[in-house]
């Protein structure tokens, strides 16, 4: 993979898990655009160490635990008008507040990410002189991510 800019991404979201967790079950979702992105912070698997301290050796081993794919505070410019922003709100407290949420990731390359989680918060900011209205999303990943190539 080329390196690339953020420049491009965008974001889209679907209150529905696909009924497969792989590309051809994320891709056979009909997804809609969240406006007004303005961060998508980092997010992917992070394994758990457990340790292990047999008294015989006086040395600690590590092993791999349960894995976490994450969580993401997203940076929104708060439009109420925006779909994809009433999707997300609606998976705070709305209709589909117990809703796992399936979400695309498109990169400027053409590449895809997808996984699915819950929305946990849909926060408003009102910012202060010289700023735009603002809102953050927390969202907890519950799926492996699906990395999709570039065509």
């Amino acid at each position: 993979m080329a390196k690339t800019t953020s420049t491009g991404t965008r974001l889209y979201v679907v209150a529905a898990d696909p009924a497969t967790f792989d590309e051809a079950g994320y891709a056979a979702l009909s997804y809609t655009e969240v406006g007004e992105v303005i961060d998508l912070p980092e997010y992917g698997p992070n394994v758990q160490v457990v340790e292990s301290n047999p008294l015989a050796t006086g040395i600690t081993e590590k092993f791999k635990g349960f894995i976490n794919y994450g969580s993401q505070s997203m940076g929104l410019e708060f439009d109420s008008a925006d779909a994809g922003q009433q999707i997300l709100a609606a998976g705070v407290e709305g209709a589909t507040k117990n809703q796992q949420h399936a979400v695309k990731v498109l990169f400027q390359d053409g590449s895809v990410d997808y996984y699915s989680c819950r929305i946990f918060s849909y926060t408003k900011a009102p910012g202060s002189a010289n700023s735009m209205v603002g809102s953050t999303v927390q969202v907890e990943i519950n799926t492996p991510i699906v990395r999709v190539a570039a065509p």
